[in-house]
């Protein structure tokens, strides 16, 4: 068997934990987020850098892709590593809680997601916005794309009418899915503890320093600035407030798909709607979802894998729903690093950016405490 030992400070040290120094590296390419300019990858590991790390940037495409809205710069890889039991010391000493899912009939937000579950820790996540923004499905579309990733209900949230999602527009222009709802942040910035700004040229896995400071992924400011701040925008969010992560538990997870009646007529623009999945713990404060190119989920940074393009045809996937002419992601897992026992809150939001209309939705399913190690991805849901 052949190692690949990816360069960058986020691989090294957990391939030589793992394999004693025995392997191969791979370069790549990373974009230093003050000059958007490709540099060549250091393979020699820093001081500050987390064991069992397993995620590099996604600086090339792969092979039949098309990415829509590189903005150049710092990314975080689509791939995720397992280390011996997951938390990358090779010690096999993390467990995570039995969970039976528990969202059938007429669940919670949290039993929806697949938290608060009989035999768990009780949880209730807060909601945020404004009426009609959120509310559970068990599908959505004429396949089984969108069906529940655990259980048999999701929870939605939306920057417009979750109820209009079943309501087909008639054209290329929205004609549903396109209503303000009134939910606006207060003196027009994020609620604490989101900060949509950079960090600097370096992650928090680099420089533990930098936790704390704003968004340790160096994702949200530039997509985030493009559309000109939340003022006046439609703001949505499910908020898991002072959740005690269980003892054995090294990682979370959780599963999330994207839908925007931006696209196409608005891509590129400064209406640039955002999803944004912020960790705030001993690890990490800031952004730990992306889409399958490492940029924020975004309309502008969006890689949409259902899109209608400028075609004006439907999405076979989408058809009978308010997006049949617009465009969403394919269900997504996003996994962060948390510490055992520690307290964490994790903020799911949704917001216009410029505008009050023309909705974006979000799903939120499945839930997990894991053994995972490294900073945060994002993959393709398995």
């Amino acid at each position: 068997m052949r190692f690949v030992c990816l360069t960058g400070s986020f691989n090294v040290l957990a391939c030589l934990a793992l394999l004693g120094g025995g392997c191969t590296k791979e370069s790549r390419t990373e974009y230093d987020t003050s000059s958007g300019t490709g540099v060549s990858a250091d393979a020699t590991a820093d001081g500050n850098d987390s064991v069992g790390d397993s995620a590099d940037d996604n600086s090339s495409d792969g092979p039949g892709t098309t990415s829509i809205g590189d903005d150049g710069g710092e990314k975080f890889d689509v791939m995720q590593g397992d280390g011996g039991d997951g938390d990358g010391d090779g010690d096999g000493d993390c467990t995570v809680p039995e969970h039976t899912p528990c969202d059938s009939g007429n669940p919670t937000y949290g039993q929806a997601i697949g938290l608060g579950c009989p035999g768990e820790l009780p949880f209730v996540p807060t909601f945020s916005g404004g009426n009609g923004t959120i509310g559970l499905r068990s599908s959505f579309g004429p396949t089984n794309t969108f069906n529940p990733r655990e259980g048999s209900s999701y929870v939605v949230i939306s920057s417009g009418l979750v109820g209009d999602l079943d309501t087909p527009n008639l054209g290329t222009s929205p004609s549903s899915c396109n209503t303000s709802v009134g939910s606006y942040p207060a003196g027009g910035v994020l609620p604490a503890p989101l900060v949509p700004m950079d960090v600097g040229n370096q992650d928090c896995t680099q420089n533990p320093g930098l936790i704390g400071t704003g968004d340790c992924s160096n994702t949200i400011e530039s997509q985030f600035t493009q559309g000109g701040g939340v003022s006046g925008s439609d703001y949505t969010e499910l908020r898991l407030q002072n959740i005690t992560v269980p003892g054995g538990a090294t990682s979370l997870s959780y599963d999330l798909a994207f839908f925007s009646t931006e696209y196409p007529n608005y891509f590129g623009t400064s209406f640039n709607d955002m999803y944004v999945g912020w960790l705030e713990s001993m690890q990490w404060t800031g952004n730990i979802s992306f889409d399958e190119q490492g940029n924020p989920i975004s309309l502008n940074a969006g890689f949409l894998d259902y899109n209608a393009g400028m075609t004006g045809q439907q999405v076979p996937e989408l058809g009978g729903t308010c997006v049949n002419y617009n465009a969403g992601t394919k269900w997504l897992t996003s996994t962060a690093p948390v510490v055992p026992g520690e307290s964490i809150t994790v903020v799911f939001a949704v917001f216009d950016l410029s505008d009050s209309v023309l909705d974006s939705f979000v799903f939120l399913d499945n839930f997990q405490w894991g053994c995972e190690g490294g900073p945060p991805t994002t993959t393709p849901a398995g």
